[in-house]
């Protein structure tokens, strides 16, 4: 029996719906009767959102690029008509070769999801997703040890790690601060301080010695240049969401591909550029990922997590752990 055009793709866009709800019923190939005749479902979805049941029909594009171009405006005109016959909660178009503009513009208008398959290694998946991302530069100055309290000044010739809590590296835990403070201040350069004020003097081990402090922290001079560059994106099974320009995942298992991205051959931005902040209006299965490069004396020290860090959060005045520096 010869397999209808484009099955395949439907099967393979059948398979990832059934990844994201195993719950729902979900059909390839599927014809029912429609106002004015026979209209055919690539994939339909019928399942229930809070109790309520729910169908959703999906149009399969399985389209050459180089022979038929993107799918085109006309194609959101004719689901959008099919929805209203079949009487659907929602619609999407599926492609293997992307959107044109204004197709997009319509379906964003009329509430149609513009969708392609990313299946990494599967013949059947050929949409190919390159989007221009960002990333920064970092470069790290040495790292400064901040001790303040009535003991502080029997610290002055402390070495790396030898001021404890608990058996534990407090230098350690300012390590992983001064890691937080470059990786969320995105347009940050020059010194930043973050000081950490505990709820009450706490007590210390310094070798033998047992010394109280009110505060501890940690400053680091830091300058960030921002880069943007073309890239790949695809993901062993998962779903590429043109109207919001992101990828989405089932749950389960995963692989995300970021394909040619290097470091040395991004494009200078004189200005940092205007995005969300990474997590920012996510949907679930949505995942942000932010790139970040960075060099100098201070590297060692802040990527070093091996040694053990107490957990000195639960001893800190909790305003002082947001260590986003305003501005």
């Amino acid at each position: 029996m010869r397999t209808p055009p484009g099955r395949a793709y439907q099967d393979l866009v059948a398979t990832l719906v059934k990844a994201f709800d195993p719950t729902a019923e979900v059909q390839a190939g599927r014809w029912v009767e429609g106002p004015d005749g026979r209209l055919d479902m690539d994939v339909s979805i019928e399942g229930h959102i809070n109790g309520r049941a729910v169908r959703v029909v999906i149009e399969c594009k399985d389209f050459d690029v180089h022979k038929t171009g993107p799918v085109g405006r006309p194609f959101v005109d004719a689901l959008d008509s099919k929805r209203h016959d079949l009487g659907a909660d929602g619609a999407f178009i599926c492609s293997n070769a992307g959107f044109t503009g204004d197709a997009l513009r319509k379906a964003r208008r009329k509430g149609i999801g513009m969708i392609s398959v990313l299946a990494s290694g599967d013949e059947r998946a050929k949409a190919v997703i390159e989007k221009e991302i960002y990333f920064r530069k970092v470069s790290v100055g040495p790292l400064t040890f901040i001790h303040n309290g009535r003991d502080a000044e029997s610290l002055h010739d402390i070495k790396h790690h030898e001021l404890t809590y608990c058996g534990r590296s407090v230098h350690a835990w300012l390590q992983r601060q001064a890691l937080n403070v470059i990786v969320l201040n995105t347009k940050a350069s020059g010194r930043a301080t973050a000081t950490f004020r505990f709820i009450r003097p706490t007590t210390f081990h310094f070798g033998s010695q047992l010394v109280t402090l009110d505060s501890i922290g940690v400053s680091i001079n830091i300058e960030t240049r921002w880069f943007s560059q073309r890239v790949r994106l695809d993901a062993s099974m998962a779903m590429y969401d043109y109207l919001r320009q992101r990828v989405r995942f089932p749950s389960g298992p995963n692989e995300y591909l970021i394909e040619n991205v290097n470091f040395d051959t991004g494009i200078p931005l004189s200005a940092p550029p205007e995005i969300e902040n990474i997590g920012e209006n996510l949907l679930v299965g949505e995942l942000d990922v932010g790139l970040l490069y960075m060099e100098g004396q201070g590297v060692a020290l802040v990527m070093d997590t091996d040694t053990m860090a107490p957990r000195l959060e639960l001893l800190i005045v909790a305003e002082d752990l947001n260590l986003k520096i305003p501005n």
